[in-house]
Order: structure tokens, then C-alpha cells, then sequence
């Protein structure tokens, strides 16, 4: 009985978030796509990974706003929410997050890179 019930709430959870992913503005893109946009000056790089993890490398320029820290929201709050930014962190799955919260807080012109720092670094 408690298996049905886990398998259950673990199909709701999976089927709420791909809606969410329909719902959702945000783009994907490669990491050497986003590279070439943030060289194009087209839009601004985020990196939403820790600083432990941008301690160990990172792309120049980029802004760093860790997305798993208590000052993420105050952060994206001063960055104009017009304006086009590309999402990334080591993966690919926390900067899907930071794109969510973004999307929330009013940002309408956002990417994200599907693979992640570890698709950009080559």
C-alpha cells in the first residue's frame, strides 16, 4: 500500500513539473551557443552555481548569483528584468530552478543552458 502511495506522488510531482516546462518562456541552449551570445554581447551570462563550485573555474564575465543562497531573490532584483540573460550552473538542473524563480519575479527574455558549465567548458 505505501509503495502505490510513493509511486503515486512521485507520478503527480513528474506531471506537475512537465507542465511547469510547458508553461514556461525559457529557452534552452547549448553551452557553445551561450558562449557565442555572451561574446555577441547579446545577452548576459548568470552562473547560479556556489562558490565553491566558481572557485574552481568559470566564464569570464559572467555574473555570479548562487542560486541555493538566501540573497538569490534580492540579487535578480537588481538586474533589469527586460533585458536577455542565459542561465547556467554545473549541469543544468539548478539553473532550470533559477530560471522558474526569475520567470516569476517578472524576467521575460530568459535561456537556459541545458547542459550546463560542464557543456561550456570545451
Amino acid at each position: 500500500m505505501v509503495i502505490y502511495l510513493v509511486l503515486g506522488i512521485t507520478a503527480l510531482f513528474l506531471i506537475r513539473r512537465v507542465l511547469d516546462i510547458r508553461n514556461s518562456k525559457v529557452k534552452s541552449i547549448t553551452g557553445k551557443d551561450a558562449l557565442q551570445a555572451h561574446a555577441e554581447g547579446e545577452a548576459t551570462l548568470i552562473d547560479v552555481r556556489t562558490p565553491a563550485e566558481t572557485s574552481h573555474g568559470k566564464i569570464q564575465g559572467a555574473l555570479e548569483m548562487n542560486v541555493t543562497s538566501m540573497d538569490f531573490k534580492n540579487n535578480i532584483a537588481k538586474l533589469d528584468r527586460s533585458k536577455p540573460y542565459i542561465i547556467y550552473c554545473r549541469s543544468g538542473m539548478r539553473s532550470t530552478r533559477a530560471c522558474k524563480i526569475m520567470e516569476k519575479e517578472g524576467f521575460t527574455d530568459l535561456t537556459n543552458v541545458s547542459e550546463g558549465y560542464i557543456g561550456m567548458k570545451y
